[in-house]
């Protein structure tokens, strides 16, 4: 079943999309990410988030 999840550390899941409710959050307010995993591990979903910002710091060193 597909759910939505934040990236930011908060372990923020949602049976809706939206947008991250955790204030202390470094994605507050920004949208969840659609998942489809069976597990409730989120790995695919988590893994993608971390190469996305990882290809962002590499851009801003340069």
């Amino acid at each position: 079943m597909e759910h939505f999840i934040c990236t930011g550390g908060c372990g923020g899941v949602s049976g809706t999309p939206g947008v991250c409710q955790a204030e202390s959050c470094p994605l507050h307010g920004l949208d969840l990410k659609p998942c489809g995993c069976t597990d409730g591990e989120h790995a695919d979903v988590k893994a993608a988030a971390e190469l996305e910002e990882r290809r962002k710091e590499e851009e801003d060193s340069d």
